[in-house]
């Protein structure tokens, strides 16, 4: 696994306006989701790498103007995947996990998602991670590789995350939304692990850390004071804290009788 990974590519396209009122032209940003399915082509016929991966997704799932298409999903999706666009590359291992287009093949599944992983994908780490820790789409059961890749996601949502929040980019709440939705699941999931000792040494203060940590994220993004989610899942450990201290008060009591 690569140390620090950074992402290879953003999906966000600049747009100058000019000001009816004569001004300076202003450039914004804005994801390729905003644009109708004509402009997309039009820059897809240049090899614009997030109008590939923006068609290879909406041929994928049938929306925003287009009919589901697998073989057109599957020829634009591997596109953007050869001029590096890490989302495509995940989204590309889905077509040899569900048979859709092709019989599945989990080897060249776990290849693509590994690789889009490396290039930054915070959605191929949070898939690794599931996969490794169930044994799932016929990937070995791996704890430390589940936690390691759980932890990159977590890193990498945060670096979406500022990337976004940045003045000049529009349009961007679908995607921040996804962000929000994905960080919490990181966190749960790393919270998880310390609980359960998956990958790591059990620590329930640690598990309560990544909680605390994720409702902060949450909150600072959003301006919410609290997250529910986050409050039921604290006490939940707080009280497995409670338990343990009093199986190891009940051990040592035991023990000493056992001494007498």
């Amino acid at each position: 696994m690569k140390q620090e990974i950074m992402p290879a590519y953003l999906p966000a396209a600049a747009v100058t306006f000019t000001p009816k009122d004569g001004g300076e032209p202003v450039t914004v940003y804005r994801p390729f989701e905003a644009f109708p399915l004509p402009e997309l082509e039009q820059h897809a016929q240049e090899n614009e790498r997030g109008a590939l991966f923006e068609l290879g997704k909406r041929y994928f799932f049938g929306r925003l103007g287009a009919e589901q298409d697998d073989e057109k999903a599957y020829s634009y999706l591997l596109k953007a995947s050869e001029l590096g666009v890490q989302d495509a590359m995940a989204l590309l291992a889905a077509y040899y996990l569900n048979g859709r287009l092709m019989e599945p093949d989990p080897e060249k599944c776990r290849a693509w998602l590994e690789k889009a992983a490396e290039n930054g994908s915070w959605d191929a780490m949070l898939k690794l991670a599931d996969f490794y820790r169930t044994g799932d789409a016929g990937f070995p059961v791996d704890h430390e590789a589940a936690y390691e890749w759980a932890l990159q996601a977590e890193r990498m949502v945060r670096i979406y995350w500022a990337y976004y929040a940045q003045d000049g980019f529009v349009d961007f709440a679908q995607k921040q939304k996804a962000l929000l939705a994905a960080h919490t699941r990181a966190a749960f999931f790393l919270a998880d692990c310390f609980a359960d000792g998956i990958g790591v040494k059990r620590d329930l203060n640690e598990a309560i850390r990544w909680i605390n940590t994720g409702e902060q994220f949450v909150c600072g993004c959003t301006g919410l004071a609290k997250a529910e989610m986050f409050t039921i899942r604290r006490a939940q450990l707080v009280q497995r804290m409670k338990n343990d201290e009093q199986r190891r008060r009940n051990a040592a009591r035991a023990a000493k009788k056992k001494k007498k």
